[in-house]
Protein backbone atom coordinates (compact mmCIF):
# COMPACT_ATOMS: atom_id res chain seq x y z
CA UNK A 1 0.00 0.00 0.00
CA UNK A 2 1.18 3.75 -1.08
CA UNK A 3 0.03 6.27 1.65
CA UNK A 4 0.77 10.13 2.17
CA UNK A 5 -0.32 11.61 5.41
CA UNK A 6 -0.84 15.08 4.85
CA UNK A 7 -1.15 17.51 8.04
CA UNK A 8 -3.52 20.00 8.44
CA UNK A 9 -1.79 23.49 7.54
CA UNK A 10 -0.39 25.95 10.76
CA UNK A 11 -2.95 27.39 12.37
CA UNK A 12 -5.80 25.64 10.94
CA UNK A 13 -6.20 23.24 13.66
CA UNK A 14 -6.27 25.82 16.35
CA UNK A 15 -9.47 27.02 15.01
CA UNK A 16 -12.28 26.44 16.83
CA UNK A 17 -14.34 24.14 14.08
CA UNK A 18 -17.60 22.28 15.02
CA UNK A 19 -17.02 18.82 13.40
CA UNK A 20 -19.27 19.49 10.61
CA UNK A 21 -17.44 22.20 9.30
CA UNK A 22 -14.12 20.21 10.16
CA UNK A 23 -15.00 17.66 8.10
CA UNK A 24 -16.22 19.84 5.07
CA UNK A 25 -12.76 21.63 5.55
CA UNK A 26 -11.13 18.44 5.44
CA UNK A 27 -13.15 17.04 2.22
CA UNK A 28 -12.92 20.74 0.44
CA UNK A 29 -9.13 19.96 0.35
CA UNK A 30 -9.16 16.27 -0.28
CA UNK A 31 -11.56 16.83 -2.97
CA UNK A 32 -8.48 18.94 -4.51
CA UNK A 33 -6.16 16.42 -4.44
CA UNK A 34 -8.78 14.18 -6.21
CA UNK A 35 -9.26 17.05 -9.12
CA UNK A 36 -5.27 17.13 -9.33
CA UNK A 37 -4.55 13.44 -9.29
CA UNK A 38 -6.60 13.10 -12.51
CA UNK A 39 -5.47 16.02 -14.09
CA UNK A 40 -2.36 14.58 -13.22
CA UNK A 41 -2.53 10.77 -15.25
CA UNK A 42 -4.50 13.08 -17.92
CA UNK A 43 -1.25 14.76 -18.74
CA UNK A 44 0.90 11.89 -18.26
CA UNK A 45 -1.01 10.03 -20.66
CA UNK A 46 -1.05 12.48 -23.35
CA UNK A 47 2.80 13.44 -22.47
CA UNK A 48 3.99 9.51 -22.67
CA UNK A 49 2.33 7.64 -25.74
CA UNK A 50 3.56 4.27 -26.02
CA UNK A 51 6.36 3.69 -27.92
CA UNK A 52 5.53 -0.01 -29.52
CA UNK A 53 2.59 0.97 -31.46
CA UNK A 54 0.82 4.51 -32.33
CA UNK A 55 -2.48 2.69 -31.17
CA UNK A 56 -3.24 3.96 -27.85
CA UNK A 57 -4.56 1.95 -24.77
CA UNK A 58 -4.54 5.65 -22.58
CA UNK A 59 -3.30 3.07 -19.40
CA UNK A 60 -1.94 6.33 -17.11
CA UNK A 61 -5.30 8.28 -17.70
CA UNK A 62 -8.19 5.47 -17.88
CA UNK A 63 -6.92 2.86 -15.56
CA UNK A 64 -4.84 5.20 -13.21
CA UNK A 65 -6.44 8.11 -13.08
CA UNK A 66 -9.75 6.60 -13.81
CA UNK A 67 -9.74 5.11 -10.54
CA UNK A 68 -9.26 7.94 -8.40
CA UNK A 69 -11.95 8.35 -6.00
CA UNK A 70 -13.57 11.09 -4.12
CA UNK A 71 -12.41 11.94 -0.21
CA UNK A 72 -14.04 9.48 2.16
CA UNK A 73 -14.67 10.32 5.81
CA UNK A 74 -12.64 7.96 7.57
CA UNK A 75 -13.46 9.06 11.23
CA UNK A 76 -13.11 12.45 13.11
CA UNK A 77 -10.41 14.95 11.44
CA UNK A 78 -9.56 12.45 9.20
CA UNK A 79 -10.13 12.08 5.68
CA UNK A 80 -8.96 9.98 2.50
CA UNK A 81 -8.52 10.04 -1.31
CA UNK A 82 -7.85 6.61 -2.61
CA UNK A 83 -6.32 5.63 -6.04
CA UNK A 84 -7.85 2.30 -6.24
CA UNK A 85 -5.79 0.70 -9.11
CA UNK A 86 -3.82 -2.62 -7.96
CA UNK A 87 -1.70 -1.85 -10.73
CA UNK A 88 0.07 1.76 -9.39
CA UNK A 89 2.13 0.07 -6.28
CA UNK A 90 3.69 -2.02 -8.97
CA UNK A 91 4.54 0.80 -11.71
CA UNK A 92 6.18 2.92 -8.35
CA UNK A 93 8.36 0.22 -7.13
CA UNK A 94 8.90 -2.22 -9.75
CA UNK A 95 9.46 -5.45 -9.40
CA UNK A 96 8.85 -8.92 -10.78
CA UNK A 97 6.17 -10.34 -12.04
CA UNK A 98 5.64 -13.94 -12.38
CA UNK A 99 3.43 -16.19 -14.89
CA UNK A 100 0.68 -17.72 -12.81
CA UNK A 101 -2.31 -18.76 -14.24
CA UNK A 102 -0.41 -19.69 -17.75
CA UNK A 103 2.68 -21.05 -18.40
CA UNK A 104 4.57 -17.73 -19.57
CA UNK A 105 4.23 -14.44 -19.66
CA UNK A 106 3.06 -12.85 -23.33
CA UNK A 107 5.35 -9.72 -23.27
CA UNK A 108 4.27 -7.75 -27.20
CA UNK A 109 7.23 -6.96 -29.25
CA UNK A 110 5.33 -6.29 -32.21
CA UNK A 111 2.78 -3.06 -32.49
CA UNK A 112 -0.13 -5.42 -33.60
CA UNK A 113 0.31 -7.32 -30.49
CA UNK A 114 0.08 -4.17 -28.18
CA UNK A 115 -2.74 -4.29 -25.49
CA UNK A 116 -3.98 -7.37 -27.31
CA UNK A 117 -4.22 -10.87 -25.95
CA UNK A 118 -2.86 -13.61 -27.64
CA UNK A 119 -5.82 -15.14 -28.26
CA UNK A 120 -7.20 -13.16 -30.06
CA UNK A 121 -4.59 -14.27 -32.93
CA UNK A 122 -5.32 -17.66 -34.40
CA UNK A 123 -2.24 -18.54 -36.10
CA UNK A 124 0.31 -18.17 -33.89
CA UNK A 125 2.67 -20.98 -32.67
CA UNK A 126 5.72 -21.05 -30.67
CA UNK A 127 9.67 -21.46 -31.60
CA UNK A 128 12.75 -20.95 -29.87
CA UNK A 129 15.03 -18.52 -31.52
CA UNK A 130 18.79 -18.50 -32.02
CA UNK A 131 19.36 -17.04 -28.65
CA UNK A 132 17.34 -19.07 -27.00
CA UNK A 133 14.04 -16.74 -26.39
CA UNK A 134 10.87 -18.65 -26.77
CA UNK A 135 8.76 -16.48 -29.27
CA UNK A 136 5.40 -16.51 -30.22
CA UNK A 137 5.23 -16.15 -34.12
CA UNK A 138 2.97 -15.62 -36.90
CA UNK A 139 3.59 -16.81 -40.78
CA UNK A 140 4.65 -14.01 -43.24
CA UNK A 141 2.13 -14.42 -45.94
CA UNK A 142 4.21 -12.85 -48.40
CA UNK A 143 7.33 -15.62 -47.49
CA UNK A 144 5.19 -18.32 -48.85
CA UNK A 145 6.10 -20.20 -45.17
CA UNK A 146 1.97 -20.39 -44.37
CA UNK A 147 0.86 -24.25 -43.65
CA UNK A 148 -0.50 -24.97 -46.48
CA UNK A 149 -4.24 -26.54 -46.67
CA UNK A 150 -4.94 -29.86 -44.84
CA UNK A 151 -4.66 -33.01 -46.79
CA UNK A 152 -7.89 -33.84 -48.36
CA UNK A 153 -8.48 -37.87 -49.28
CA UNK A 154 -11.43 -37.42 -51.11
CA UNK A 155 -9.87 -35.09 -53.31
CA UNK A 156 -6.45 -37.09 -53.59
CA UNK A 157 -8.04 -39.74 -54.57
CA UNK A 158 -9.49 -38.29 -57.51
CA UNK A 159 -6.32 -37.81 -58.58
CA UNK A 160 -5.45 -40.96 -58.60
CA UNK A 161 -2.11 -40.60 -57.27
CA UNK A 162 -0.25 -41.54 -53.83
CA UNK A 163 -0.17 -38.53 -51.36
CA UNK A 164 3.57 -37.73 -51.35
CA UNK A 165 2.91 -34.76 -49.24
CA UNK A 166 5.10 -34.60 -45.95
CA UNK A 167 2.99 -35.20 -42.37
CA UNK A 168 2.90 -31.59 -41.51
CA UNK A 169 3.50 -30.19 -38.04
CA UNK A 170 0.19 -28.99 -36.33
CA UNK A 171 0.73 -25.27 -35.16
CA UNK A 172 -1.09 -24.73 -32.06
CA UNK A 173 -1.20 -21.42 -29.65
CA UNK A 174 0.00 -21.29 -25.98
CA UNK A 175 1.22 -23.92 -23.71
CA UNK A 176 2.32 -26.50 -26.52
CA UNK A 177 5.75 -28.42 -26.84
CA UNK A 178 7.99 -25.98 -28.53
CA UNK A 179 9.50 -27.41 -31.81
CA UNK A 180 13.41 -28.91 -31.54
CA UNK A 181 14.24 -26.82 -34.44
CA UNK A 182 15.76 -23.34 -34.13
CA UNK A 183 14.53 -20.87 -36.14
CA UNK A 184 15.97 -17.51 -36.21
CA UNK A 185 14.09 -14.23 -35.20
CA UNK A 186 14.54 -12.11 -38.38
CA UNK A 187 11.00 -12.12 -40.75
CA UNK A 188 13.06 -11.94 -43.51
CA UNK A 189 15.55 -14.60 -42.86
CA UNK A 190 12.55 -17.27 -41.28
CA UNK A 191 9.26 -16.36 -42.84
CA UNK A 192 7.95 -15.76 -39.18
CA UNK A 193 7.17 -12.41 -37.78
CA UNK A 194 7.31 -12.29 -33.88
CA UNK A 195 4.98 -11.27 -32.03
CA UNK A 196 5.58 -11.95 -28.32
CA UNK A 197 8.01 -12.99 -26.35
CA UNK A 198 7.52 -15.62 -23.80
CA UNK A 199 8.93 -15.78 -19.92
CA UNK A 200 8.07 -17.00 -16.86
CA UNK A 201 8.61 -13.62 -15.49
CA UNK A 202 10.04 -10.31 -15.88
CA UNK A 203 11.53 -7.82 -13.22
CA UNK A 204 10.41 -4.27 -14.12
CA UNK A 205 11.90 -0.81 -12.73
CA UNK A 206 10.04 1.72 -11.24
CA UNK A 207 8.06 3.81 -13.90
CA UNK A 208 9.38 7.37 -13.56
CA UNK A 209 7.07 9.51 -11.96
CA UNK A 210 4.28 7.38 -11.47
CA UNK A 211 2.53 9.71 -8.81
CA UNK A 212 3.25 13.02 -7.62
CA UNK A 213 5.72 13.79 -4.96
CA UNK A 214 4.19 14.05 -0.88
CA UNK A 215 4.99 18.23 -0.99
CA UNK A 216 2.65 18.40 -4.58
CA UNK A 217 0.33 16.69 -3.07
CA UNK A 218 0.40 18.56 0.32
CA UNK A 219 0.34 22.13 -1.29
CA UNK A 220 -2.53 21.13 -3.20
CA UNK A 221 -4.85 19.86 -0.13
CA UNK A 222 -3.42 22.55 1.74
CA UNK A 223 -4.36 25.38 -0.74
CA UNK A 224 -8.05 23.68 -0.24
CA UNK A 225 -7.97 23.98 3.74
CA UNK A 226 -6.95 27.69 3.87
CA UNK A 227 -9.25 28.57 0.94
CA UNK A 228 -12.52 26.94 2.92
CA UNK A 229 -11.38 27.89 6.37
CA UNK A 230 -11.16 31.13 5.23
CA UNK A 231 -14.51 31.36 4.00
CA UNK A 232 -16.03 29.84 7.27
CA UNK A 233 -14.03 32.44 8.97
CA UNK A 234 -15.46 35.15 6.93
CA UNK A 235 -18.99 33.84 7.23
CA UNK A 236 -18.72 33.77 11.08
CA UNK A 237 -17.63 38.16 11.13
CA UNK A 238 -19.88 38.67 8.54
Amino acid sequence: MIAAKVELPSGIDRMKFSEKELDDVLKVGARGVSNYLRKFYREKDASEPNKLSSRRSHFWNKQIGGSVNNPVSEGFGKVAVVIASPILPHKVKGGTITAKRAKYLTIPIHPEAYDRSARRFDDLFVIKSKKGNLLLVKPDQSSGSVPRAKFNAKKEAKKKRPNTERPRRENKPLGLKVPERETPTMQQESGFTPYYLLKKSVTQKPWPNSIPTEQQITDVFNDGVEFWASQLEERRTA
